[in-house]
């Protein structure tokens, strides 16, 4: 009785490993008849209206494009078309895996730059601060630091917002932050990822991994702002001490120098014409 139960715990390791290797299987059936592209139009056709906001459709789409495009280089090659290597997008990352291409372009979404998110449209939010970031990084007039760092607080926390909170109005910018965005974008991509691949939910090393991302990501993004800071606070500092410069060195020292030359000159004027007239040399 032991051995046989120690039989099934193995043979229900090794069917559990080939079941979860990878989520190739949601592109395909069984008999391959079905072609790829056609069951990624079945998933994005049922893809749940709750999380549009958080992920739209397209930006869904693109993340099963970018899975199609690593299992047909690895995992299902066999089974893609011709059309299918010839339409192959290179990934990132490159992962076998719709939880990692779903944090991708969510991720991507939040940096706030069309270019870097597949072309997608930024998130609202996300895209608001970037324009921000760059009108003060590239104007040449001074913003002080104080300033910089008001602003930008106003995109880390609101307080009081829950995750069902954040699911329900995470495209309203005045009512959801940036931070907050970040902070639950792993649990919303878990969700998503779950409720399109049934057979399991999301794995805690998935999770964890997820959340150091979004760590190391906001730590750059906060670290950037601080350089920023810094930048302008020595802007800040340069102009103010030619400002001074000018004024003091130049304009008030250079105004005393002319004024200390028209008195000199109004002495000498003075003591010519108090001189005595000079003896010709005829008389």
């Amino acid at each position: 009785m032991k051995k046989s139960i120690f039989v099934i715990i193995i043979v229900g390791i090794i069917m559990l490993g080939g079941v979860f290797a990878n989520d190739c299987f949601i592109l395909t059936d069984e008999e391959n008849k079905i072609p790829i592209d056609e069951h990624i139009k079945a998933i994005v056709g049922s893809y749940e209206t709750t999380y549009v906001k958080i992920l739209p459709v397209e930006a869904f789409e693109r993340a099963l494009i970018n899975l199609k495009s690593q299992c047909c280089k690895k995992e299902i090659r066999k089974t893609c078309s011709e059309s299918d290597m010839q339409n192959i997008k290179d990934p990132y990352p490159e992962s076998a895996w719709l939880f990692d291409h779903l944090i991708d372009v969510a991720m991507r979404r939040l940096d706030g730059v069309k270019e870097l998110a597949y072309g997608l449209d930024p998130d609202p939010t996300a895209l608001d601060r970037r324009k921000k970031i760059t009108a003060i990084a590239t104007n040449p007039k001074v913003t002080t630091p104080k300033d910089i760092e008001k602003l930008f607080t106003g995109y880390r926390w609101i307080t009081g917002i829950t995750l069902t909170m954040v699911k329900d109005k995470y495209t309203d910018i005045n009512t959801v932050s940036l931070g907050q965005k970040y902070d639950s974008i792993c649990e919303l991509m878990s969700e998503l990822y779950s409720s399109t691949v049934s057979e399991y939910v999301v794995w805690e090393s998935f999770l964890n991994g997820c959340k150091n991302l979004v760590k190391n990501r906001v730590k750059r993004e906060t670290w950037y702002i601080k350089i920023l800071m810094v930048q302008k606070s020595n802007q800040l500092m340069d102009e103010s001490t030619k400002a001074y410069t000018k004024k003091y060195f130049i304009e008030e020292k250079l105004m005393a120098l002319w004024n200390l030359i028209a008195k000199v000159k109004d002495i000498f004027k003075t003591i010519v014409q108090q001189a005595p007239a000079s003896k010709t040399c005829s008389k």
